[in-house]
């Protein structure tokens, strides 16, 4: 039963922060009422004059004209298909899979886009997006050398992209409408739980191949970790787990007032939010600033919450991209990042608020996932200066030894989408571990990949079909840095197909 906190249930800091907060959603919905009855180009226009910021007027083939993951694939040049998924639960998820630029390509290669009988299936990788976003993240970017999805593509994968319940593509249920609660109570445990897996087969289903490799983002990266970790099939299916920016348990914010915020029960945040949409807010203003005076806000924004400086990117960077960054998604599930940020664990969304007086305390245990239970491979990239990153606490407590690990010391959250040098300092390496971990995959004369680990030196033995393997690998003592030559074998071979163990030194 719906529960309104009372004296007692809050500290002093935890009333100071609602109000705060209840003060600004009172105004955001005010004027949004407001806005409802201006038209938008009017207030776009005004805006504009008054903080003297010009109108951008771009050509019709600009890459700032293109709203869709459709717009932005045909401006690249690349075809695609669309496909749906109903999840266990109803849920319709519209997912989107890229194809070669032309047949010549595809025969050349060798492979096959699907089950033609005749040539084999091409490697298969599943891009999923973070929290609040959807596919278009990943074709964005105006650099066509920084658009992952399209260098995979262009490396010989068979590229599909996931979307989470919610967003802009996968906005239908079969039974469930947008505008009822009902259709908006979920959290990352049913993105683990259905998103996640029912698309998987789907895809395997589709393109005939028994495994394939996955690239998360932020929470494409929690929702993964929960995922493997709660469903033992799952592992079966997946052959690599590739997690960029990983934020299974972040730290919490720069801000004093949302940190107190996170400690307050759910009851208070679904009192300010509401029970459906998160932040809608964030499409409305994208739509009213112009673009560089929204692209300012939205840095502010960032600096405010996370402390993160967007050095990494340049200004027409984030004048495009940024029109790409929101999506919709659940209150609910910011409840659940409430939850395990304050908990510091990654655990199943908590229905039973946690309180600071022990008298309201219903003494309750809420689960955690098990992430040290996941079988399968997965390789680490994460930012020295991202605040949400959690690739330490993964490294040294949640996980096997993972097979590979680098650090860009210079890295925020968001760089590892959009940076200007994402493809020397990620994308290079995420196609040599890709290739690494499929020994079908034709291998590349010059196949060198930096590690980056946490360890100053790590052994790496096992034993397959009666024959054994050990490599070692030595850091400088300088960089902590090493090179890993060869074919790569050794550090993005499966645990299953190795058997093997993990040692440091």
């Amino acid at each position: 039963m719906f529960r309104i906190p009372i004296l007692g249930r809050l500290s002093f800091m935890e009333y100071q922060s609602l109000v705060f907060a209840a003060i600004f959603f009172f105004i955001e919905r005010i004027l949004r009422l407001f806005l409802f009855f201006i038209p938008v180009k009017l207030i776009t226009r005004t805006l504009a004059k008054l903080t003297n910021s010009p109108q951008i007027k771009c050509p019709k083939n600009s890459i700032h004209n293109k709203d869709s993951f459709c717009d932005l694939m045909e401006y690249w040049g690349y075809p695609m298909e669309e496909h749906t998924v109903v999840t266990r639960d109803g849920y319709v998820l519209g997912i989107h899979r890229l194809l070669s630029r032309s047949p010549a390509e595809s025969e050349s290669d060798g492979y096959g886009n699907g089950k033609d009988g005749q040539r084999p299936p091409r490697p298969v990788v599943l891009l999923w997006h973070g929290f609040m976003m959807s596919s278009e993240v990943f074709v964005s970017i105006p650099e066509k050398e920084n658009v992952m999805a399209l260098m995979l593509v262009d490396a010989g994968y068979d590229v599909w992209l996931g979307n989470s319940r919610g967003n802009k593509y996968s906005y239908r249920h079969l039974t469930k409408r947008t505008w009822q609660t009902e259709f908006w109570d979920f959290a990352i445990d049913d993105l683990a739980m259905f998103d996640v897996p029912n698309t998987i087969d789907y895809i395997l289903a589709t393109t005939g191949v028994s495994k394939l490799a996955y690239i998360g983002f932020s929470q494409g990266t929690a929702q993964m970790f929960c995922a493997l970790s709660s469903n033992a099939e799952l592992n079966d299916k997946v052959s690599l787990f590739v997690a960029l920016a990983p934020a299974t348990t972040p730290r919490g914010f720069d801000s004093d007032v949302v940190n107190a915020m996170i400690k307050t029960s759910p009851q208070v945040l679904y009192l300010l939010l509401g029970r459906r949409e998160a932040l809608s807010i964030a499409l409305t203003w994208q739509e009213l600033l112009p673009t560089d005076l929204f692209v300012s806000v939205l840095d502010v924004c960032l600096d405010f919450l996370f402390g993160w400086k967007t050095l990494n990117m340049s200004p027409t960077t984030k004048a495009v991209c940024y029109h790409h960054l929101y999506s919709f998604s659940s209150v609910k599930s910011i409840v659940h990042w409430m939850q395990i940020i304050r908990t510091g664990r990654l655990q199943y969304y908590d229905e039973i608020p946690v309180t600071p007086n022990p008298v309201f305390r219903s003494g309750h245990f809420c689960h955690r996932y098990l992430t040290r239970q996941i079988r399968i491979p997965i390789a680490l990239f994460h930012g020295g200066r991202d605040s949400l990153s959690s690739a330490e606490q993964l490294i040294t407590k949640e996980l096997r030894k993972p097979v590979y690990v680098k650090e860009v010391p210079h890295y925020e959250h968001l760089d590892f989408l959009w940076a200007d040098d994402l493809r020397r300092e990620v994308l290079d390496d995420l196609i040599a571990v890709l290739r690494s971990n499929d020994p079908n995959f034709p291998q590349p004369a010059d196949d060198t990949v930096a590690m980056s680990l946490s360890d100053s030196e790590i052994t790496l033995s096992g034993e397959s079909e009666g024959t054994g393997s050990s490599r070692r690998i030595s850091l400088d003592d300088d960089t902590t840095t090493g090179k890993a030559g060869n074919n790569h074998a050794a550090v993005a071979t499966s645990y299953a197909e190795m058997n093997g163990t993990y040692s440091t030194n």
